[in-house]
């Protein structure tokens, strides 16, 4: 643990100090956790690169979108490592690293405890779009909520490297084998994590 706090590159590739159980410890404790903050303050992870400010719901409908967009990216990368590579493949290191990749989410959903993006985003809609009513804004919720934007943006493409880093170490590829596998792979899986959750939010009552 002292290694991975002091290695400036794990923070793009972790998985060299921490894999298997612990990982998925990790990983499955994040995922849960982030969804608790969501069900707190609204925030819906309603994809694999998706945040969104969203209406009530239970805790047990956050956790379940974390977990179906951790399981899509596993369902579908697995396969891929295990088709792919020559070395051998512990299937818990593949579900911790990527359990654990989903942490720059939870530093995402923290920003759902600032209603700043919502107003803006209402102004943006009444003054624009003539939807709603007026609202008071500021100047600085309009800063805040550039802000905020940005960290959710820095959020996003952290953990899609901390999953391609997780990909290419667990199955052991390099070059343009993992680069074209991992984004054909990446972009099917976030596929499904929107097919799942929207096909759940139309048949579970909240």
């Amino acid at each position: 643990m002292k290694k991975l706090l002091e290695d400036n590159k794990s923070l793009w590739n972790p998985f060299v100090y921490i894999a298997g159980e612990k990982a998925l410890l990790l990983g499955l404790g994040i995922i849960t956790l982030s969804a608790f903050i969501g069900y707190l303050n609204n925030s819906w992870l309603d994809g694999i690169l998706d945040l969104h400010y969203g209406p009530a719901a239970p805790f047990y409908w956050h956790l379940g979108m974390g977990l179906i967009n951790w399981l899509s990216v596993l369902v579908i990368l697995a396969p891929l490592a295990y088709v792919l590579t020559d070395t051998r493949i512990r299937f818990v290191d593949l579900a911790g690293t990527m359990a654990l990749a989903r942490f720059p989410m939870f530093i995402a959903v923290l920003t759902g405890f600032f209603k700043a993006p919502v107003r803006v985003s209402q102004d943006v809609l009444y003054k624009y779009l003539a939807i709603g009513e007026p609202v008071n804004v500021t100047i600085f919720d309009y800063i805040l909520t550039l802000v905020l934007v940005t960290v959710m943006i820095l959020m996003i493409v952290w953990q899609v490297a901390l999953l391609f880093n997780a990909y290419k170490l667990c199955a052991n590829l390099k070059g343009s084998r993992a680069g074209i596998s991992f984004t054909a792979g990446f972009i099917a899986a976030y596929i499904l994590s929107k097919v799942l959750i929207t096909w759940l939010s139309k048949i579970i009552v909240f």
